[in-house]
Formats: C-alpha cells, structure tokens, sequence
C-alpha cells in the first residue's frame, strides 16, 4: 500500500488523515521528487493527487486516483477504526454533501487561483472569477457550517484541510470570516490534522 501525493496539498492531507485514523502506516511518496512524478504518471494517467494503491481483494493492485475514492475505500473496509478516530461515515444527508461540494468547490477555486497567479497570469477574468469563487463560497460557508464538533463529518475534515491549506498559501485573509477562523482555530487545537500540516 502506498499513498502518491505531496505534503502541501489538502487533497492528499485528508487522505493522509483518513489512512492513519484507520490504523494504516502507509508510506507516502512525494511527487515533486522526479521517481514519485514518474511513478504517479504510470499510475494515474490525470496526474493529480492524491492517488493511493492499495491490494484489491485477489491480491491485484488496485489504483485509487481521488481523495474521495480514497475516503470510501477506506470506510469500506476500516469504517470501526475510522469511527473510533472521532470520524463520521460518509454523509447520507443532502445538506451534508451540499457543503462537501462547496468547500471543496473553494479550495479547487483558490489553487487555480494561487497556480495561475504563480505562473504569471494577469490578475483578470478567469483569474479574478476564481477569487470571486472562493469568497462567495466561503461567506455561504461562513453562515452555515456548524462549529467544530465529533464526530468530524467529511465536510468538516475538507474545510479543516482547505482553511489550513488557505492559510498556509496566504490566499484568504481568515478573519473576514469569523466562524471559520473559529472552526479552524478548534481543527487545530484537536490536533485532528497535527503532523500533516501543509509544509
């Protein structure tokens, strides 16, 4: 079992989060290192991550190529040691999926965003609209999302990972939006995410 991504994405943050809560000591290969990248190009023809190979059930590799992929797999078949992490299953609930969908939606926003500037795009049209996303999102986010709490539903575990990831990139000033600077402020007094911070 091996899990492809890099230490600064929230994508393969949550999916590191979710592998340790179920018990897993699974390596980590670093795709910025030229053997991760060409390991991950064989594996994963989308080249984004994280993806995680795991032993399907007749021993055959198995390509898990998405952080959600990655979270069902996992609640499949270690959903006792997940719960007993603090986690919440999957949500059945539309409202719950309804703001999986959009935090993930802002944090997709903000790293085309951050990449685009990066790369020397001018800070206009597509550009501009991605910072328009993610503030509207995250003032829908702002007034909706419940305080911090276990169990951690999936969306809390995304926002939990796109706020830190935000604040690592430097992309949202936190405090325009002071019940997620709160919720955040208790993701990481839980200590839920510690040694996988952004870095």
């Amino acid at each position: 079992m091996r899990l492809f991504g890099t230490p600064t994405s929230p994508y393969t943050r949550k999916a590191r989060i979710l592998v340790r809560a179920a018990g897993l000591e699974v390596p980590l290969v670093d795709t910025r290192t030229e053997d991760g990248a060409a390991a991950l190009a064989h594996l994963a023809p989308l080249g984004k991550v994280p993806v995680l190979e795991v032993a399907d059930a007749d021993g055959s590799l198995l390509t898990l190529p998405d952080s959600s992929v990655i979270a069902a797999w996992l609640w499949t078949h270690h959903a006792p040691a997940l719960r007993a992490s603090g986690l919440a299953p999957p949500p059945e609930a539309w409202a719950e999926r309804d703001a999986l969908i959009v935090v993930e939606g802002a944090l997709d926003a903000a790293i085309n965003r951050f990449y685009l500037l990066r790369d020397g795009l001018p800070n206009q049209g597509y550009v501009t609209r991605q910072r328009d996303r993610v503030t509207t999102t995250l003032t829908w986010l702002d007034a909706r999302m419940p305080a911090f709490a276990r169990p951690l539903t999936p969306a809390a575990l995304s926002l939990g990972c796109a706020l830190d990831w935000m604040a690592f990139r430097a992309v949202v000033d936190l405090a325009r939006f002071p019940r997620l600077a709160a919720f955040r402020d208790a993701w990481t007094a839980s200590g839920v995410g510690a040694g996988t911070e952004p870095g």
